[in-house]
């Protein structure tokens, strides 16, 4: 079995064919949640700490703030219920995301060392071993998304098979969801 994107975990994570598990469906739309809310709290916690001067206790303060958000990101994902075709990539996910999440702890443990004295670039910790280390987590992670928003947007050709009574409903079943991976 080839290995499916981040993105399509998360999706198939939140969808399942019975058994109390989501369908194909519920699950995108519980990962697009997931992923906005993420997204969104990142984004807001970025603009906040650009908009202030650059100082450690802020820096300290980001950095709880955003390894909160990643923790419970992970914490919602992994509480997910997959369908069956989903349990390996949704388990790929949560591993990928426990190393994520290790590489911004290291980034936060380091950040909060910089001399922000003189500092005038609030993103002063990316150029650091440990910055770039989750640069580069960070840059798989939006490559997963795209690649699982591109799998959901496949199922769309599925739509000509809804009549038809004969073929199972995971295999006729459309994703329709919006992830919102960053360029």
């Amino acid at each position: 079995m080839r290995r499916i994107p981040l993105v399509v975990v998360v999706a198939l994570t939140v969808g399942a064919c019975g058994g109390g598990r989501l369908t194909m469906s519920e699950y995108a739309a519980q990962a697009e949640d997931l992923t906005t809310e993420i997204i969104e709290r990142i984004a807001a916690l970025d603009a906040e700490w650009e908009s202030q001067v650059p100082t450690a206790a802020g820096a300290q303060t980001y950095w709880e703030h955003r390894l909160e958000a990643r923790v419970e990101f992970q914490e919602g994902f992994q509480a997910l219920d997959p369908p069956e075709q989903a349990i390996e990539s949704h388990e790929a996910a949560l591993a990928f995301f426990s190393r994520l999440t290790a590489a911004e702890r290291a980034l936060a443990a380091r950040a909060v060392t910089l001399d922000f004295e003189e500092a005038t670039d609030h993103g002063l910790w990316w150029n650091t071993p440990e910055g770039r280390a989750a640069l580069t987590a960070d840059a798989e992670a939006i490559a997963i998304c795209q690649a699982g928003q591109e799998e959901f947007d496949e199922t769309q050709h599925r739509e000509v098979f809804a009549d038809t009574p004969w073929i199972p409903p995971e295999m006729k079943e459309v994703v329709q969801v919006a992830l919102g991976c960053p360029e």
